[in-house]
């Protein structure tokens, strides 16, 4: 029997590495990538990403990847990292007939519902990835391709410690978060 093929983008930050961590053992073929092999911001990133996924045809892919940054400097950067290869992901599927299933997890956040005065950006590409997961499932769906958006409070990621300033005492942990994402496609794709 193959194995399944997970790619997943964003292993090497906090919930990246925490999948990476509990997967390492188990029988699934893992291929990783960080900003390191594809730089989300670049100009040849949309091909990248198209190119990553036609060569290795995966049965599972997760984005993790994602960036804070200050509302007036970053805004290319902050939607370059948290929307488009998202979307990218979903154009390549969107033009494919799949005899195969394959599962689509998206990391969102929960402040897609409110912006926050220092995160304006963020928490708007993250209403914005939500509303693409939301117009692309159901048409997705129709075509073997399961998509999955989870929307997390904060995770006590580096990304996290870096940006918030504030009480840190109600965020989860990047174990906490990898373990539901792994939960989705345990229960088969």
């Amino acid at each position: 029997m193959n194995k399944k093929k997970i790619i997943i983008f964003g292993f090497s930050g906090g919930v990246g590495k925490a999948i990476v961590k509990i997967l390492k053992n188990r029988p699934f073929d893992l291929i990783l990538y960080n900003s390191k092999k594809i730089n989300f911001y670049s100009k040849n990133a949309e091909k990248q990403i198209k190119d990553t996924l036609k060569k290795n045809n995966p049965d599972i892919i997760i984005n993790t990847s994602g960036v804070l940054g200050d509302n007036f400097d970053n805004y290319k950067k902050i939607f370059d990292v948290n929307l488009m290869p998202n979307w990218e992901i979903i154009k390549f599927y969107k033009k494919k007939k799949l005899k195969k299933k394959v599962l689509i997890i998206f990391i969102g956040s929960s402040s897609y519902k409110s912006g926050r005065k220092n995160y304006i950006l963020y928490s708007s590409s993250k209403a914005a990835l939500n509303n693409l997961y939301q117009g692309s499932k159901e048409y997705l769906n129709k075509k073997n391709i399961k998509m999955r958006l989870i929307n997390f409070g904060k995770i006590n990621t580096p990304m996290i410690k870096k940006f918030v300033r504030q009480n840190t005492a109600n965020v989860i942990s990047p174990n906490v978060a990898a373990l539901k994402i792994c939960k989705i496609f345990d229960k088969g794709i």
